[in-house]
């Protein structure tokens, strides 16, 4: 791999200026350093009008994911009438604050209308493609901020110990899972350039849920469906957490990757039973820690999501009875160890020799041609592309998707990198 200061520019691609990160000790300081996107979901009410809440989320968090306001109910409560209203502000605060956005979700059988959950058959299909259309067409002009969308949302049985698809309006009209396919393909016609996964929970291990979606996925790349990444909620409780669970982590991001698709860690958070202590406390920090390391030792997942980062807003409690403190800050905003834990291990982490992550600040090599373009081969010999050299420390960005795992080497055929293309 080589060393010092260039960036590539690679047939289209732009070279944006750096942004200045604060130089206080924070989580995104240095997820920016290593091209992280590390997020929380966020509600309206809570970054509107609460300062605390806002100046954390600003601080800690480059990419966030709405709550609730970019589901199906809050876009299109009553049929062909959109209300983009709260989305609109939250990407408007997302690009204030130099952040992307996950889309979530389009298709899902929760928090859907009642109108859409009373069609049936062909008028639930045209429902489902109006909808896409709609909600991507309204967002395209913002796919450099709203970069991927969970277009598929907990379509397979709630039980990880079951690989079949849950019971649903969706599934009581095509059995066959068919709608999944084809809200791919409906997406993918909408907005060509914006990332596309689908998402579920109790999916992180190896289990009979994540081995059906793993093979769902397997058929729709075979067959040309356009799915770019798998989600993993991760919703985790601290009773699950053993050297033998994360060892079946690793290895179910390991396979999902080896498909080519993208791996985003969605909604995490680790319940521990109330009341909590110390001990418990400790152990959910060891828990973060090892799930940031599987997915910083992968180089397809890019995307680190928590659901919520403060446990005064958390849905924990409300939805599992008997269990809270599932986040990284305390109810009066204070950081728990998970925080330390996950700043510590973003602080140790060093990108491998040879990778390229896109927003990555790259070192730059003395080459005598830094004004001109230069071709980039892959290692048969074929031209896949041109770069140019820039002086100082640009970041690479606005890679397509086609050079995503690309290794390319330069004309002289010395120098060799590896592009990987998380955006």
């Amino acid at each position: 791999m080589m060393r010092g200061s260039f960036s590539i520019l690679c047939c289209t691609f732009l070279l944006l200026s750096s942004i200045s990160v604060s130089s206080q000790d924070n989580l995104r300081t240095y997820a920016d350093k290593i091209g992280m996107n590390l997020g929380t979901c966020v509600f309206h009410n809570a970054y509107s009008t609460d300062q605390t809440y806002s100046k954390i989320v600003k601080q800690d968090f480059n990419t966030l994911v709405a709550e609730n306001e970019m589901k199906p109910d809050a876009l299109q409560a009553n049929r062909g009438q959109f209300n983009f209203s709260r989305a609109d502000e939250m990407v408007k605060f997302a690009k204030a604050n130099n952040m992307k956005m996950r889309g979530h979700t389009l298709v899902w059988h929760s928090q859907a209308p009642g109108w859409l959950q009373n069609l049936k058959g062909q008028e639930l299909m045209t429902a489902m493609k109006d909808h896409i259309n709609g909600v991507l067409t309204h967002f395209k002009a913002e796919n450099k901020t709203v970069f991927e969308w969970d277009v598929v949302n907990e379509a397979f049985h709630n039980d990880g110990d079951k690989g079949e698809l849950r019971r649903s309006f969706w599934t009581n009209s095509f059995s066959n899972g068919d709608f999944i396919d084809s809200a791919f393909v409906f997406a993918h016609r909408a907005d060509p350039n914006v990332l596309l996964y689908y998402n579920d929970y109790n999916t992180a291990n190896v289990n009979a849920k994540s081995t059906a979606i793993y093979e769902k996925c397997k058929k729709m790349l075979a067959n040309g469906i356009p799915i770019h990444g798998i989600g993993f909620q991760s919703h985790q409780t601290l009773e699950e957490y053993t050297p033998a669970f994360m060892a079946s982590v690793k290895e179910n991001f390991e396979r999902f990757a080896a498909l080519g698709l993208k791996i985003a860690v969605t909604e995490l958070d680790i319940r521990i039973t109330t009341p909590t202590d110390q001990n418990e406390l400790k152990k959910q920090a060891d828990y973060y820690r090892e799930f940031m390391e599987v997915a910083l030792a992968n180089p397809a997942c890019r995307t680190f999501m928590i659901w919520g980062f403060t446990d005064k807003h958390s849905w924990v409690p409300g939805t599992f009875r008997g269990t809270d403190d599932a986040l990284i800050y305390d109810k009066n905003f204070q950081p728990k160890p998970a925080y330390t834990s996950l700043l510590e291990t973003l602080k140790a982490y060093t990108p491998p020799t040879g990778i390229i992550h896109v927003g990555q600040r790259i070192p730059s090599v003395n080459m005598t041609n830094k004004n001109s373009t230069q071709a980039l081969f892959d290692l048969r010999g074929a031209k896949i592309g041109t770069y140019a050299v820039a002086s100082g420390n640009s970041p690479v960005s606005g890679l397509p998707h086609s050079m995503a795992g690309k290794t390319i080497i330069t004309q002289s055929g010395k120098q060799a990198v590896t592009i990987q293309n998380q955006r």
